[in-house]
């Protein structure tokens, strides 16, 4: 099963619905990339609005994405972001919906820059703490700088299995199969929670996370209950032009 896609036109994201043959309770997978058009957003926010409770990545308020573009758009005025902009609650999750945030993800490290040479002394002129800044600065920068071309790497292509020889060696990054095992497995315990107590109620249960944790839960679901994909409809995340 194809979570994300990535084409020479662009990005989109899969809307997967997971079902059982014994309980009437439904799962509705929404894989997330924390920068996209707003109309990506708009799409997530109106599926949202049939499920009873959201389950949802990380803490409310504002998000580190819009942060970062506020970054670049202050130093690269000229930017061309072409109305890429960062994931938040705002524009994602609609008012009304009970929220459950499983885990509060740690600050993300900043990164040493500093040994750049001439870097550091442009740093200063601008003003911006080169110890502060992080790898969604980066992004936002890229994208100020080239546009939306700059996310379209095969990286983002996700598939429940491991698809292709990239796949498996982004897997294997020891560091970021630990980080993602802890993260993945406080998001299934929600869902499990959810299933056990919820089940037998016709209600649908929207997950709200990022595209890369989606494996972990249609083979978590489907291997201790049973749930399947049933329908998937796809959701352009941005485009190239």
């Amino acid at each position: 099963m194809q979570i994300t896609e990535v084409t020479g036109f662009g990005v989109r994201s899969a809307a997967i619905r997971l079902r059982r043959d014994e309980t009437p309770m439904q799962f509705a997978l929404f894989p997330m990339l924390h920068f996209a058009a707003p109309s990506f957003y708009a799409q997530v926010r109106r599926r949202l609005q049939e499920c009873a409770v959201i389950v949802a990545e990380g803490v409310s308020g504002p998000s580190l994405q819009e942060n970062a573009m506020s970054f670049a758009n202050r130093y690269f005025p000229r930017g061309r972001q072409r109305g890429i902009v960062g994931q938040s609650d705002e524009a994602t999750l609609p008012e009304g919906i009970p929220v459950i945030r499983p885990d509060v993800p740690p600050a993300e490290p900043a990164l040493d820059l500093r040994g750049i040479p001439g870097l550091k002394q442009l740093a200063a002129l601008a003003g911006v703490n080169l110890a502060l800044v992080t790898s969604v600065h980066v992004i936002s920068t890229a994208l100020a700088i080239a546009g939306p071309r700059a996310l379209c790497s095969k990286d983002l292509e996700i598939h429940d299995f491991a698809f292709t020889a990239r796949e498996e060696q982004i897997a294997d990054a020891r560091l970021s199969h630990m980080v993602m095992e802890n993260r993945d497995q406080k998001l299934l315990a929600e869902l499990v929670r959810l299933h056990e107590q919820r089940c037998r109620e016709p209600i649908t249960v929207g997950v709200v996370y990022g595209a890369a944790h989606m494996p972990a839960v249609s083979n978590g679901l489907m291997e201790r209950y049973r749930y399947r994909p049933r329908s998937a409809e796809w959701m352009t995340v941005f485009t190239q032009g």
